[in-house]
């Protein structure tokens, strides 16, 4: 089993050159939080820190009870406590779920495009094959709304199509929602909501960070909750594995689930952020793709990922490059909303010292981003995609699209073409999608007001 490189360490020649900047550097990298802990949720952990026993890896029951009581308050989705599973951190979860499911070799995992490289690798753990569209031997299809990196949300129908889809051949689907709280311009929503799933959770999980929305990334504490069966699965196996979240930990998250005030402050102060850079960015010449949800903002200004990368660093801005997720994001940088406030307002004044953009001229054919459908070429060439770009909304064909067309997969992917798409009965069905006009508009709005979520 060969592992792709850990991306990060790419980044440490572009950070010691932003470090040399008079100014020094603003790390916009990697979105890690810099706002301190609730003191609520500080004051939990610390009443529980006599914790001589082992912790219960189904989690307490007021762990549970608080998990459940935010689904419903703040989701609209209603879950039996018991079909709540603490984990250690989310990508601890995204890593070893197919493994966990009891997948191996010979099945297929459907991921995202462009995607938070967790997802590939958690395939490739399992000794599954990584996969960018709906062919046959899929067993685990995983949604991101709202998207890492792009930042873009599923619609209610695009959500639905892919749960039928999956339904109909017995496919679980598992939704990494971490961003779910951080709505801009769109309203994210739950696979779990009965908008999507029809009321029954049957096939289904939805995967919850209070990394993010409590700053607790240092905890690692998260949660998965679901259809019961596969909820009860997970537990025996990590029963044996001794994956068990520790006791003061699930205090701190039980505070912070049941408090949303301190969400609405973070959320506000993420806001103001969004709204500095994104202004700074459009006035230097970007492109904000997506973006709606989410921590980042997706940019582009028609260069090389490496090279936009190179050059933000030249005064002193450390940015993410679009590589790190993908193919489908070779001309983008991923641009974090967790700079402290004080390096933040000094990004203006360095966006007009930026040095102009290396435009690659003729510029290629857009590559396919999303969950890749049916009506793509075959080939490494980049193609033009049939269906606009954006992560995944299950590989739905647009109408006409030919059927027995193969899949294309991303140029330079190590993932293979995996021949017709299958046909007869449960075809997907081909729904509208959202246009790309929405990313780099004129007028992008910023608003700090919190989207109807329920």
């Amino acid at each position: 089993m060969r592992l792709p490189d850990f991306p990060w360490d790419a980044l440490a020649p572009f950070a010691r050159k932003a470090r040399a900047h008079p100014y020094g550097m603003v790390d916009l990298s990697v979105g890690t939080p810099v706002d301190p802990t609730p003191l609520a949720v500080q004051h939990a952990l610390a009443a529980a820190a006599n914790a001589p026993g082992y912790p219960a890896t189904a989690g307490t029951p007021e762990l549970r009870d608080a998990a459940a009581g935010w689904l419903a308050r703040r989701l609209g989705v209603i879950v039996e406590p018991d079909s709540v599973l603490p984990v250690i951190g989310t990508k601890e979860l995204v890593a070893q779920l197919p493994s966990q499911l009891g997948l191996g070799p010979g099945d297929r995992v459907w991921i995202p495009a462009p995607a938070y490289p967790t997802y590939e690798v958690g395939a490739l753990l399992a000794r599954c094959e990584p996969v960018l569209g709906p062919v046959d031997g899929v067993a685990l299809v995983w949604l991101n709304t709202p998207a890492n990196p792009s930042g873009r949300v599923l619609t209610v129908d695009e959500m639905r199509a892919v749960v039928g889809w999956a339904r109909e051949r017995g496919i679980v689907v598992a939704s990494d929602e971490c961003y779910i709280e951080l709505g801009w311009e769109a309203r994210p929503v739950s696979v779990l909501h009965p908008d999507v799933c029809g009321g029954s959770h049957e096939g289904l999980l939805a995967v919850h960070s209070l990394s993010k929305r409590s700053n607790l990334a240092g905890y690692r504490a998260g949660f998965v909750t679901g259809d019961p069966r596969l909820v009860t699965g997970l537990l025996e196996v990590r029963r044996h594995g001794g994956s068990m979240v520790p006791t003061p930990v699930q205090a701190a998250m039980t505070a912070a689930l049941a408090d949303d005030m301190h969400v609405a402050e973070q959320r506000a102060r993420y806001a103001n952020r969004r709204a500095v850079l994104a202004a700074a960015l459009a006035v230097a010449g970007f492109t904000i793709e997506h973006s709606e949800a989410g921590l980042y903002l997706w940019a582009t200004r028609g260069e090389e990922a490496w090279t936009t990368v190179d050059a933000l660093a030249s005064v002193g801005v450390l940015v993410a490059p679009g590589v790190f997720y993908g193919e489908a994001g070779r001309r983008h940088v991923r641009i974090a909303l967790t700079g402290p406030d004080a390096q933040v307002a000094t990004v203006p004044e360095r966006m007009a010292m930026l040095p102009p953009p290396q435009l690659v001229n003729p510029p290629p054919a857009p590559v396919a981003a999303g969950y890749v459908g049916g009506g793509h070429q075959t080939g490494a060439r980049p193609v033009a995609p049939l269906l606009p770009s954006g992560p995944p909304t299950g590989g739905l064909p647009v109408a006409g699209a030919r059927p027995d067309t193969a899949y294309q997969h991303q140029q330079g992917s190590q993932y293979q073409d995996r021949g017709p798409a299958p046909a007869g009965p449960g075809t997907l069905p081909a729904v509208p999608w959202p246009g790309d006009d929405r990313g780099g508009r004129p007028g992008f709005r910023v608003t700090t007001e919190p989207p109807d979520i329920r």
